[in-house]
């Protein structure tokens, strides 16, 4: 092989391994979507420190990537906390405070009652969700089936909360603003929506380090009229006993 030839060779091989490494980069950002979140922060405090600017330069949350960052968040498959919801309007307000236990498909609300009295309910979670609800220390229930209301799952609807998947979809020209800030015990996605003309508007704070919803506000014409919020989780399996009817059955076997 002559010189010239050689030369030729190099440069085309060279040439070629630049294209492999190209795709390789496309490739990944796609299967990722570009997204890379933040650590949550470490008792060590090391945020303020060297890492605090690498770290805020990780990601960019905007209304076109709040799909894709929320996707990539990995939610417990079993917790337990407390969510409560308050309601306002002209003169008054409610609230209403529950106990939720998660385990895989299955929920249960422990729902503080106005006269005192306890509502135990239990969701089983499918394309037909069951419901078994009853009182205190009752030992008759009543079942329930039902499919998801406009896309809301049956355990969501049960805890008044927004549901995750809302979030997650929201078109980007919905969004008004976007952004990753400190909030509610932890490091959060906000999102906030425009106001389509009804006077409506939403705000969700979505933990980073756990997937969950921590906090919702639905306002009218700039007042909240609507108020979700989450305490810390409990990230740990939690006892079957919980998700068993007042005889010791399942819903699917009472079903």
């Amino acid at each position: 092989m002559d010189k010239k030839r050689m030369i030729y060779v190099t440069m085309g091989f060279g040439v070629l391994l630049l294209v492999v490494m190209v795709l390789l980069v496309w490739g990944s950002r796609r299967q990722s979507g570009g997204i890379v979140l933040p650590e949550g922060q470490s008792d060590g405090g090391g945020m303020e420190e060297e890492n605090s600017d690498s770290r805020l330069n990780i990601i960019s949350i905007t209304p076109e990537t709040v799909g894709p960052a929320i996707s990539v968040l990995a939610r417990p498959t079993a917790y337990s906390r407390t969510q409560t919801v308050e309601t306002f309007w002209s003169g008054g307000s409610g609230q209403s405070s529950a106990q939720v236990y998660v385990s895989g498909s299955h929920t249960r609300l422990d729902t503080a009652m106005t006269d005192g009295s306890v509502r135990h309910t239990l969701v089983e979670s499918g394309e037909t969700s069951l419901t078994g609800v009853w009182y205190d220390d009752e030992t008759d229930w009543v079942l329930l089936r039902a499919g998801s209301q406009d896309g809301v799952p049956a355990a969501d609807q049960a805890g008044r909360m927004p549901t995750y998947e809302t979030v997650r979809d929201l078109p980007a020209a919905d969004i008004a603003q976007a952004d990753y800030r400190e909030a509610h015990g932890g490091q959060c996605i906000y999102v906030e929506t425009r106001d389509k003309g009804d006077g409506y508007q939403d705000r969700y704070w979505v933990r980073v380090e756990n997937g969950l919803l921590a906090a919702a506000e639905r306002l009218w014409k700039g007042e909240v009229v609507y108020r979700f919020s989450a305490g810390e989780p409990d990230i740990s399996p939690q006892e079957d006993s919980l998700f068993l009817l007042p005889d010791g059955s399942g819903l699917e076997e009472a079903a």
